[in-house]
């Protein structure tokens, strides 16, 4: 679906006001009350019940089916970096695999509109709660919030993956459908903004019910604490990206997983943000993806050699991959989740934010500022929990970052495109001027490739709709 095809009011409502009733029959807490008729916006937001209906809309598009935030993200930024291997050809995977995607991809352009969806949904909400005095004003608030954070969020990908993109704040078609892109920079600010004001509409407090009492699938203030830690770190902020992170290990609320299995399961104790799944047959889609459903049978996708060889002998993360044997040959595939199909009740939730990566985040915004024992000591949290013993040796800067890159990866691996963002961000440990991906995917794929390869193509459907979209260097 184009990005001008997705400013259609009645299609977004219908999204928006019928999307809780589709959830009821999976769950109560995702059931805020389900209006079933056809609105026209300003309905949407009369009261507390189909406001909030309005806000799990959102939540239930980005799960309803596998998609953008819905495995995506583990899958396909896995297969362009050195994360992630195919056991058999599949033409839809394989231009990741090459890093040779044409602009007319079909997958780029379905993760493309989907996030601009997203977004639209977010506006609309933003818009509609904006002095609306027909909601409860605590209710408004977090409603709000949740919305600043699920747009901030989504434009985290965006410029990730394609770099510049257009910045869309409003539901307004005739001021939407031939926006150029906006620089990056430009847009993470737009993203500190939408948290700032996140963070003052919610509280640490996780929206729940009776009958998920403990579940975090809902935004709270100290998620949003956690996308900023990594947004600064990402900008090179280092202060920012350490109080940030700090606030949210020093909160109490989080702990690191002692037991590994336990780390994915909708009950752990160190999610931040889990998504709640609501796809029919399915706990999470990187279980249906990574898992066969015959339990000795052959994984269709395994973590590549590259990451493979990096293993210290006795990390307990192995707990996390997968190993068998089929014609005598070993395949070694992602297993932080476990169920290839549904669960009664769902016991895995796809993990969003957790707090690992806060220690992570904060290690290497140490680094950076050479508070490198203070850094080792973040390190060494991870490690300790891995059952590796504490890094001793490692005393300069260099070395320090080193290890953080070892941890990242035997950390983040299949997990939210951490890896392909990470290469992205890095200087080559070389100083040629490269990125680390560079030195690292050339090395993997010296045939295919190219510098320009970091970011995926501007689909063409949309340059052909909005012709104020240039495309990214690289690609035709």
């Amino acid at each position: 679906m184009p990005l001008f095809r997705l400013f259609n009011k009645w299609f977004v409502l219908i999204v928006l006001v019928t999307a809780p009733t589709l959830i009821a029959g999976c769950n109560k807490l995702l059931d805020a009350g389900s209006p079933s008729n056809k609105v026209v916006t300003p309905q949407v937001y009369a009261n507390d019940s189909m406001a909030q209906a309005a806000l799990i809309g959102i939540y239930y598009k980005m799960m309803e089916t596998f998609g953008p935030f819905n495995g995506y993200m583990s899958r396909y930024p896995g297969l362009s970096s050195d994360d992630l291997n195919r056991t058999s050809v599949l033409l839809e995977d394989t231009p990741f695999l090459s890093n040779s995607l044409p602009s007319d991809n079909s997958t780029t352009l379905y993760i493309w509109t989907n996030f601009y969806l997203y977004v639209y949904q977010c506006n609309d909400l933003i818009l509609g709660l904006t002095d609306n005095h027909a909601v409860t004003p605590a209710l408004r608030d977090q409603l709000t919030g949740e919305a600043y954070f699920l747009r901030a969020f989504t434009y985290f990908y965006l410029v990730n993956l394609y770099g510049d993109v257009p910045l869309v704040l409003t539901t307004d078609y005739t001021k939407n459908y031939n926006r150029p892109r906006s620089e990056v920079r430009d847009v993470y600010d737009q993203m500190i903004a939408d948290l700032n004001k996140a963070q003052d509409l919610l509280t640490n407090t996780y929206a729940s019910t009776p009958d998920f009492p403990s579940a975090r699938v809902r935004v709270n203030r100290l998620a949003v604490k956690a996308l900023q830690a990594r947004i600064h770190l990402y900008r090179e902020e280092w202060e920012d990206a350490i109080n940030a992170s700090t606030e949210v290990i020093q909160s109490g609320i989080y702990q690191l997983e002692t037991d590994l299995q336990q780390t994915f399961r909708y009950n752990s104790r160190e999610a931040i943000l889990q998504f709640m799944p609501v796809t029919p047959g399915y706990n999470t889609a990187e279980g249906g993806y990574f898992v066969p459903v015959v339990p000795t049978g052959r994984p269709a996708f395994v973590l590549s050699d590259s990451l493979l060889k990096y293993i210290e002998v006795g990390d307990l993360r192995q707990a996390w991959i997968r190993t068998v044997t089929v014609s005598t040959k070993l395949y070694r595939s992602p297993y932080k989740y476990k169920q290839n199909t549904a669960t009664t009740p769902r016991e895995e939730y796809n993990m969003v934010l957790r707090l690992a990566e806060q220690y992570c985040i904060r290690a290497e915004a140490r680094a950076r500022l050479d508070q490198l024992p203070e850094a080792v000591n973040d390190l060494n949290t991870i490690r300790k929990r891995a059952g590796l013993q504490n890094l001793t040796t490692i005393s300069t800067q260099t070395q320090v970052l080193a290890a953080v890159e070892q941890e990242r990866r035997m950390e983040f691996f299949a997990e939210w495109g951490h890896r392909w963002f990470d290469l992205k961000r890095w200087p080559a440990r070389a100083s040629d001027g490269k990125k680390r991906i560079d030195e690292v995917m050339s090395a993997l794929r010296p045939a295919t490739w190219k510098s320009t390869a970091a970011l995926w193509p501007i689909p063409n459907d949309e340059r052909i709709r909005n012709r104020a979209l240039t495309q990214n260097p690289g690609y035709e």
